[in-house]
C-alpha cells in the first residue's frame, strides 16, 4: 500500500478527571485495506464518515518486547487520508456507535466480549471500565458488571509505569 493511502484517526480518550484528550493514530493494515475498498465503492467522504463515533481499542502505554501494553477504548472523532501516517496504531477491534449506544443488554455484553476477547485479565477489565464510562457519558445504562474506573486507572497506571521502567532498564543495558 502506498503512503498516499494511509488513513489516520483522531481518537479521543478518557482520563481520570473527566477531561478528554485526543491523539492521532494510523489505522492497522487490515483496516487500511478495508477503508481503501470502502472508498472505492462509496467515495472518500462516506469512508471518512463511516467510523466517526465508533469506539476502538487503542494502546494506553508503550509496547515492549516482553508484553502488549494496557489497552483501552477511545472514541474516533475524525478520519482523514494523509500521505504519511503516525507511529501509534490502534487495534482493529471497534464498536460502531449503533452497537455501543444500544439498549439490548445481551447485545451490549456480546459487543464487550468481542472487543476484549484476546487480552489478558486486567486489559479486559480496563476495556469494560472504559465502555461503562463512555456509556455513562452519554447517559446510557450499563448492562454488565465492571471494576470502578478509578480502580482500573490505578492498575493501568502501574502497568504503564512498569513497562516504562523496563524500557529504561533495556536502554541502560545497551549503553
Amino acid at each position: 500500500m502506498t503512503q498516499r493511502n494511509r488513513y489516520i484517526a483522531k481518537i479521543e480518550g478518557l482520563d481520570g478527571h473527566g477531561k478528554h484528550r485526543s491523539q492521532w493514530m494510523t489505522f492497522s493494515n487490515d483496516l487500511q485495506g478495508a477503508l481503501k475498498q470502502y472508498t472505492e465503492n462509496v467515495g472518500l467522504d462516506a469512508a471518512t464518515q463511516f467510523l466517526r463515533g465508533a469506539l476502538i481499542v487503542c494502546p494506553l502505554g508503550p509496547y515492549t518486547d516482553k508484553s502488549v501494553p494496557p489497552m483501552g477504548l477511545g472514541r474516533i472523532v475524525a478520519v482523514q487520508r494523509k500521505k504519511q501516517g503516525f507511529h501509534a496504531r490502534p487495534r482493529a477491534q471497534f464498536l460502531m456507535p449503533q452497537r455501543w449506544h444500544g439498549t439490548d443488554d445481551q447485545d451490549i455484553r456480546d459487543a464487550l466480549r468481542y472487543v476484549q476477547h484476546d487480552y489478558q485479565y486486567w486489559t479486559r477489565q480496563q476495556i469494560a471500565a472504559d465502555l461503562a464510562a463512555w456509556r455513562h457519558k452519554y447517559k446510557l445504562r450499563n448492562a454488565f458488571i465492571h471494576w470502578p474506573r478509578w480502580g482500573m486507572r490505578l492498575v493501568t497506571q502501574w502497568r504503564i509505569w512498569r513497562a516504562r521502567r523496563y524500557l529504561d532498564w533495556r536502554a541502560a543495558q545497551r549503553r
